[in-house]
This record gives C-alpha cells, structure tokens and sequence, in this order.
C-alpha cells in the first residue's frame, strides 16, 4: 500500500509519537509511506525510518489543496490518514477534491464538522470512540478502537544507573517519597487539585516530594497561579519543576507512584508509560484513564477535580510499598499486553485494506 500520513502539530505529543511508530512498522513491513506536516517538526528532528517527508502549512487554501492533490495523483497514494484537527479538515479537502479514500484517528474529542467525510475513524480510547458515535454522528461500523502506539519497550531497558543518576540530577536527600505528574501545565490537566493535595499529603508524609515533567511557561497565567499557591502556602520546597526531559523513562522510573490529575483525557498515555515502569498510577476517572488504570489492581482512580480524594490515595500508597510493588507488577504485565504495536498495527492493517477494497461499502 501507498500511505500518505498527515499530521499538524509540530511539538512532541501522543498524535506525533503515534504517527512516528505506526509509519515506521508500515514501512517495515513493505508498505510506501509519507508524511505531510509542518515545517520545523519534531517528527523530521528525530526522523523516522524508511518514511518521506513533504512539507505543508495544511492552509485550507485552493493553491496548497491542488498542489497537495497532485502529489496524490502523481505518487498514486492509495489512501490518506490524518491525525489532529488541522490535519483533518485538510484531509476531509482532500478526500472531496481527489475521492482518495480517508481515515482519521481521533485522538481527541471535539465537535467537528468534518469526521463524517471519513471512510473509517480510529478512536484512541472507548470514551473517545462513543464521543465520536453520539456527538459527531460517526456510524458505528465505519469506527474501531485502536490504542495509541508508543515505544513502551524503553522501559524495560531503564537500569538501576539510569535511576540513580536522575536522583542525583534531582538532588535528593535519598528518603523521599518521589510522586511524579508528568505531562503539558495546563488547566485541562489539572494540576491545580493535585496541589491543593499537597498540605494534606505533607501532613501525613513529611517525605513528600512532587516531580513535575513536561512543557510550562512562567508567565502563563495558569502557571503563576499554580506557583502562587505554592508560595503562599509555604509548598516551594514540596515541588521541583524540571520542564520537559526527553529520559522520561528513567524518572517514571524513580517515582514511588504517578498522579494523573485530569479534568478531561480523551486516553492518557502518560499513565500507561508509569504503568510500563511498574510505577502505580493515581488517576481522574475520566475519559480513556479507566482503560488503562484498572482500579485498585494497578492504581487507584478518584473523581476529577477532588484534592481530597487525591490525598487520600498518595498518603494510602504512601504507607504500602507491598501495594505499591504488587500494583506496579500487575499495571506493568497489562499494558505491555494491551499495546503490543505489533498487534495494534495488525487492526490498522486490516482496516486500511477494507478502506482501499470498498469493503465497507459493500459491507453497507
């Protein structure tokens, strides 16, 4: 097959790594890929194996839809996948100026116009795919679920040196009870009630440390918020904020356990990389999160937006290594099994081949 994959974003997330390690098992198993994204993009920065790359500001414009439409032609893709909402409402362009069969994966969940031009739609997670049926009116057969691919391998190739030297770059007094929160500050994310967490936590735990990692701005205003009330609750010295690190492996490693604040997570890869660590994982029970957190088996889900709830869950797993340890194996043995990307590519696979034979619409 003929694949052109079409993606908008620029900086690393669960959409660019997805893409990445999707393309590359297509193209190693014989079939031609390209990649249409953005100038500057992490996926070119890394690269990835046996893929081209072209480039486009995906402006929804006659000029860039012709010119994009004849590679198409020229190339003879055989079908288009488009990932995040620029990407798509370019590819659904596409598909209305060429006929190229599309698909979608939806790794988010939005009300667009657009979805119900796709061929087929790949859901990330069970509470994206019904999204998908209720609210953008998707048919149920022309939509499966397919969980997001990832390099979970890295994980079991983390040693104990690896661990020891993010402590040290840590800088830690060596007893500390190392909670991670590992993703973008944003308000979606909710960090803020993971900090409202934290005096009642330190009250039971005097070794309470809280790592953040992942993308922030000091001056956005959500950041001076969540900084403010540290400061005025005397917490500075409770969290170290260490930006984006690309060896998260080893410090999802390190943590005693994750918190997953989450207002809203259409999955939550984040939890199943803790998971892979076997670091247990407490999470908002909240879009696809319950898909990968299996309750009281491999971490504990609490109510979105619920500090309270939080702080009982650290100060619990705080108190039971054993728990923790027994969580960790368990969370570990089933996201290793559940996103086997040889398994996951195998669904893509079938699916590309109904979408390019007319299957569905024979099926219809």
């Amino acid at each position: 097959m003929n694949v052109l994959q079409i993606i908008s974003g620029r900086q690393i997330n669960g959409a660019l790594t997805y893409c990445k390690y999707l393309s590359e098992m297509l193209a190693e198993r014989g079939h031609r890929l390209t990649i249409l994204c953005r100038s500057d993009n992490w996926l070119e920065e890394v690269g990835v194996k046996g893929v081209e790359f072209l480039n486009s500001e995906l402006e929804r414009k006659p000029s860039e839809i012709g010119r994009i439409a004849q590679f198409v032609r020229s190339r003879k893709i055989d079908l288009v996948h488009t990932h995040m909402s620029r990407a798509h409402a370019f590819g659904a362009l596409l598909k209305l100026t060429t006929g190229i069969p599309l698909i979608a994966t939806a790794h988010n969940r939005s009300f667009q116009v657009h979805w119900r031009v796709n061929d087929f739609v790949l859901a990330n997670s069970h509470a994206t795919l019904e999204y998908q049926k209720k609210v953008n009116r998707v048919e149920s057969r022309k939509i499966e679920r397919v969980l997001c691919f990832t390099d979970l391998e890295r994980f079991r190739r983390v040693t104990t040196k690896d661990v020891r030297r993010v402590q040290r770059q840590m800088r830690l007094k060596g007893d500390e009870l190392l909670v991670g929160c590992v993703g973008e500050v944003t308000r979606r994310k909710g960090q803020v009630y993971l900090f409202e967490a934290i005096k009642e936590i330190v009250a039971q735990v005097p070794n309470f440390k809280l790592v953040m990692l992942g993308r922030y701005q000091r001056d956005e205003p959500y950041t001076r918020k969540l900084r403010t009330f540290l400061l005025q609750n005397g917490l500075m010295r409770r969290v170290k904020w260490l930006g984006l690190r690309m060896n998260v492996a080893d410090f999802m490693t390190a943590f005693d356990m994750l918190v997953v604040p989450s207002i809203e997570e259409p999955l939550g890869l984040v939890a199943a990389e803790a998971l892979a660590a076997g670091t247990p994982v407490i999470a908002s029970d909240t879009g696809g999160l319950p898909e990968i957190v299996r309750h009281q088996k491999s971490g504990i889900l609490v109510p979105p937006r619920n500090p309270r709830a939080i702080a009982q869950a650290v100060i619990r797993l705080a108190g039971d290594r054993q728990e923790r340890e027994t969580m960790g194996i368990h969370g570990r043995e089933h996201v290793f099994r559940d996103f086997d990307n040889d398994k996951l590519c195998d669904r893509v696979e079938e699916v590309y081949r109904k979408v390019i034979s007319g299957g569905l619409q024979k099926a219809a």
